[in-house]
């Protein structure tokens, strides 16, 4: 469709009449033709650029969230990740002191950061203290799992001898929308226009909320006249964004609609094998990179969908220094039910 340089040289050379004979590379008449070629292939390059921008379905960037931004389809920024983290002594503080706000901790590898949100009080006596922490970092790296040891980044804490994770782990953090995600929920929103309260408006409702990855709803879940919208954010969602959710979507539903906004049932994903190294790569520096891999897939499993042998096979072996993997469990697919969430077993 679009003029390559030697297509557009082809013409010019072709259009020039008989009289100029000397039209041979190095002459005079052929280099000013490839001057105004160069150009006109840089008109057609553009013209190729702006079709492609065009349409959602190519488009990208800053011109896809212009183009979604027309319908009110606004690009999702991330998430930070939040919880909990226990201080712990092995014996009473003979001293009190207090972990100010704006401590920093750090995974022990220095690599992701956390505030401290309050002055927390360590009294004299004191062998285990929670303290709330919130990542300076945008997205997913910031969810931890329970018991994920910590280090105070630089002055250490009086009286603080070991922080990990709480039980609740260090959620919500998600990553900022991508130009697939954006695109997909754009032609979603487009294919199920909004109409008075059906259940695709749910999901539309729903995914507009800033953290929320997934979403499904589920008509008369408890009877006529009800309907439950179940989200997730890669994981199993807090309190306070299913708070958020429930109320933007009281802002957009019918009169008197009977909505419930509740989490996904979590259903563990135990894998199981072993891993063969290729040449310069050990097992102990491959296991938390296959883990990381793993969990990546398993995260992007829909509510209610299947995880796949063939896609955690593929995720392992899509790591660097993974020669091959003999899986010995999960032995099939495992398919989930309507409200459920594969979450994967790092233990």
């Amino acid at each position: 469709m679009f003029k390559s340089y030697e297509q557009i040289m082809a013409e010019l050379l072709a259009d020039l009449p008989s009289t100029l004979t000397d039209k041979l590379p190095g002459s005079l008449t052929y280099t000013l033709l490839a001057v105004v070629a160069r150009s006109l292939r840089m008109v057609w390059f553009m013209l190729e650029q702006l079709l492609s921008l065009f349409f959602v379905s190519s488009s990208k960037g800053s011109f896809l969230e212009r183009r979604c931004a027309e319908r009110g389809v606004i690009r999702k920024l991330g998430t930070t990740a939040h919880g909990k983290v226990n201080l712990t002594r092995s014996t009473p503080a003979p001293i009190g002191t207090t972990l100010t706000k704006g401590t920093l901790l750090a995974t022990l590898d220095g690599k992701i950061i956390f505030t401290v949100d309050n002055d927390i009080s360590l009294p004299a006596g004191w062998t285990t203290i929670l303290a709330d922490v919130t990542c300076t970092t945008i997205g997913i790296t910031g969810n931890l799992s329970p018991a994920t040891p910590l280090q105070v980044v630089g002055a250490q804490v009086v009286g603080v001898q070991n922080i990990k994770v709480g039980t609740g782990g260090l959620i919500d953090g998600t990553d900022n929308e991508t130009d697939e995600q954006l695109r997909a929920r754009y032609i979603f929103t487009i294919q199920n226009p909004q109409n008075g309260g059906t259940p695709a408006d749910y999901i539309v409702w729903a995914m507009e909320v800033r953290g929320v990855t997934n979403a499904i709803s589920i008509p008369l879940n408890r009877g006529n006249g009800t309907i439950d919208v179940v989200i997730t954010n890669g994981g199993i969602p807090s309190n306070e964004l299913v708070d958020s959710v429930s109320a933007h979507i009281k802002t957009k539903s019918p009169v008197g609609a009977n909505v419930q906004v509740i989490k996904p049932v979590p259903r563990l994903v135990v894998v199981a094998g072993t891993i063969i190294a290729a040449q310069g790569f050990t097992i102990d520096g491959l296991t938390p990179l296959v883990k990381q891999a793993i969990d990546s897939y398993v995260r992007n499993v829909p509510i209610g969908g299947v995880v796949r042998i063939t896609g955690l096979i593929q995720a392992i072996l899509s790591v660097k220094g993974v020669f091959d993997f003999v899986m010995s469990a999960p032995t099939s697919n495992i398919t989930l039910n309507t409200i459920e969430l594969a979450i994967f077993d790092q233990g």
